[in-house]
């Protein structure tokens, strides 16, 4: 056969074929369509396997198909079926990118999650991992390739993020091996890799006793001498009186509190051990939760602190920025260790004021045992603790311990 004969081949009143030898025809049907038909025995069976339409399929490009076609039937495959086998495998492949196999972890882990803890793995993966390792096959990332990935986030000055960004990308080759597509794991490999070498740990400024009276003042603050959004400042008042931690307070629904009972019910959802918590509520955050009730209360399930923002409530940074613009170089994690401070020296129960804060206890064996939430008696603690802020304890009352 020749190019010029295939497209001369015109309809017929049946279909008729042109034969090119070796078992390669072109079938020419009464429409006019012409494909590539290849004919094989297997099993002393004649079968036949249909290679594409022509002219999309060129003479030349038929032969090369049939050839493979032929060494396939010489392996004892059936054609067709290994067609259809080779096509699964790509759309499997397809399947097993890096970038899919990502997007279905955090969908998997997506309920377990804080919205902050989620939002910071997808920010992971959206700005560090996808551009480079997206549409690949997992499989096929190596070490090396992945070094270099990390490498451009290490070397850009974001040391912590690389840090991070290496411990997202080994939890997703780990979710890989666990659905049974992928065998291997370049990140977990790279852990102690000594060109990332980690940054000194940083730990939390605490807010420092003796800022306390300023930090109040600052608070007390109306009108044009008030820095901050009254949201804020109650925010803020909520951390210091009630030492939760910053996401726990920022998306509070009102269906929480409970004005008569003067507590706070806090979902496992955001908390960090991820179990419910009550916390007791002092006069003084009852008196800043009234105030801002005029402001935010939509509804049961309206929000204490709410914004325009992609969750609708109170932003990540605002507390901390809130707390910098006051002068106080502190996050909100400041407040927890300022309350840890002040409860121990006063001489409080030290479980209890680790309860409060809803620390979780190392000591497996004594978790078992200490089942007691001391609920009546942080709440004594708290009030002490929130009157001690407004300067109505004195900073030397210890023996708390054994009070009624």
């Amino acid at each position: 056969m020749t190019e010029a004969a295939c497209k001369a081949a015109k309809p017929r009143d049946k279909v008729y074929y042109l034969n090119d030898g070796a078992g390669l025809r072109l079938r020419v049907r009464e429409s006019g369509i012409r494909t590539w038909v290849f004919r094989y025995r297997l099993n002393n069976k004649e079968l036949s396997a249909g290679l594409g339409v022509y002219p999309a399929v060129s003479l030349q490009s038929a032969r090369i198909k049939a050839q493979e076609a032929k060494q396939v039937a010489k392996a004892g495959q059936n054609i067709s079926t290994a067609k259809r086998i080779a096509k699964q495998e790509q759309i499997v492949k397809g399947a097993n990118t890096f970038g899919v196999i990502a997007a279905e972890w955090l969908g998997h882990n997506k309920s377990s999650w804080s919205a902050t803890h989620y939002e910071r793995n997808e920010g992971l993966i959206r700005r560090y991992l996808e551009p480079d390792l997206g549409k690949l096959p997992i499989d096929s990332i190596t070490e090396p390739l992945l070094f270099t990935v990390i490498k451009k986030v290490y070397d850009n000055g974001t040391k912590v993020s690389a840090e991070r960004t290496r411990a997202v990308a080994a939890q997703i080759f780990s979710y890989a091996r666990a659905t049974h597509r992928g065998t291997g794991n370049p990140a977990r490999a790279m852990t102690d890799n000594p060109y990332f070498r980690r940054p000194p740990v940083k730990h939390y400024a605490a807010l420092d006793k003796a800022l306390v009276p300023k930090l109040m003042v600052e608070l007390r603050k109306t009108g044009p001498a008030q820095l901050l959004d009254v949201k804020t400042v109650c925010a803020l008042k909520l951390a210091l009186y009630t030492g939760l931690r910053d996401h726990s307070i920022r998306g509070a629904k009102w269906s929480e509190i409970d004005f008569q009972r003067a507590t706070w019910q806090v979902p496992a959802e955001r908390m960090k051990l991820r179990r419910a918590f009550t916390v007791p509520l002092p006069k003084q955050a009852l008196e800043a939760l009234n105030e801002l009730k005029r402001l935010t209360h939509k509804g049961v399930d309206s929000y204490l602190f709410p914004n325009n923002g992609k969750y609708g409530y109170m932003a990540e940074n605002t507390l901390r920025l809130a707390l910098h613009r006051l002068g106080f170089q502190v996050t909100v994690h400041g407040m927890r260790s300022l309350i840890t401070n002040v409860l121990n020296e006063a001489g409080f129960n030290p479980d209890a004021v680790e309860r409060q804060l809803d620390h979780k206890e190392p000591n497996k064996v004594r978790a078992a045992y200490l089942r007691s939430d001391f609920m009546e008696e942080r709440t004594r603690m708290m009030q002490w603790f929130a009157d001690w802020c407004d300067g109505a304890t004195t900073t030397n009352v210890i023996g708390i311990r054994g009070a009624a």
